[in-house]
Parts: C-alpha cells; sequence; structure tokens
C-alpha cells in the first residue's frame, strides 16, 4: 500500500534577506504550530519582486493522510 500525502503552505511576510532566503525577523509562530501538528517541512520558496527584493517566503509542508481521508 503506497503511503498518500497531503500539503500545505504558509506565507511569512517580510523576512530580512540574508543570502537569498529569510533568515531572520521571521514570525515563525505558524511555522512551529505546523510541526506541532504533525506537518514535516519539504521546502522553502523565497518570494521576490521582479527587482529581486525579498518580500516573504512561502514554506512547502507535507503530512502523511489519515486512512479515512
Amino acid at each position: 500500500m503506497s503511503r498518500r500525502w497531503e500539503y500545505g503552505q504558509i506565507f511569512v511576510p517580510n523576512p530580512e534577506p540574508f543570502g537569498g532566503l529569510p533568515k531572520e525577523a521571521l514570525d515563525l509562530a505558524k511555522v512551529k504550530r505546523a510541526g506541532e501538528e504533525g506537518w514535516e517541512l519539504v521546502t522553502t520558496i523565497p518570494y521576490t519582486t521582479p527587482q529581486g527584493e525579498v518580500r516573504g517566503a512561502f514554506f512547502i509542508f507535507k503530512r502523511e493522510a489519515s486512512a479515512s481521508g
């Protein structure tokens, strides 16, 4: 039987850019709560303007879907 996954994302606005990815000044309360609820971080994707300014980041999560879902 194959595993089934459900996916979710959180947008974290206005990071302090460092090396193109947000590293400081993030409100990580939602990210922490996702971890407590069993979500596993898959990747982060920076949100940039056409001028290259980092304005936020999308955090992509997954967790195993329940058998009833």
